[in-house]
């Protein structure tokens, strides 16, 4: 076999900063328009999520979503870093520390994805 069949079975896996939690949450976008979506997962870093809209990469939009038994939406700026189709990622813009530990919480008991 040559050593390039050999290195197209490898698995790449590409290191995360943090770990992604799977959740179907609701998702309010808002910038110049109000939009809806679903998130996919969510980390301390940023969060996944279906939008059926055409956003481009780089726009920054506000985003609010509420955990289950969570007091209050977190509503936070995120970066869409990612996109194919409606699936978008999307990066926090300088995330409170509170807003980091409300995550947390919500999330310390869910699977990780891997």
């Amino acid at each position: 076999m040559s050593p390039w069949m050999q290195n197209a079975r490898q698995t790449w896996t590409i290191a995360r900063k943090y770990p992604r939690f799977p959740i179907d949450l609701l998702l309010v976008l808002r910038s110049s328009a109000k939009l809806y979506g679903r998130t996919r997962d969510v980390s301390e870093g940023g969060l996944g999520a279906t939008v059926p809209s055409d956003i481009r990469l780089g726009t920054v939009m506000e985003l609010e979503f509420q955990f289950p038994n969570a007091g209050e939406s977190i509503c936070l700026d995120g970066k869409i870093v990612y996109r194919q189709g409606f699936q978008y990622g999307f990066l926090f813009v300088a995330p409170t520390q509170a807003q980091i530990e409300a995550i947390r919480k919500a999330t310390r008991m869910l699977p990780i994805l891997r």
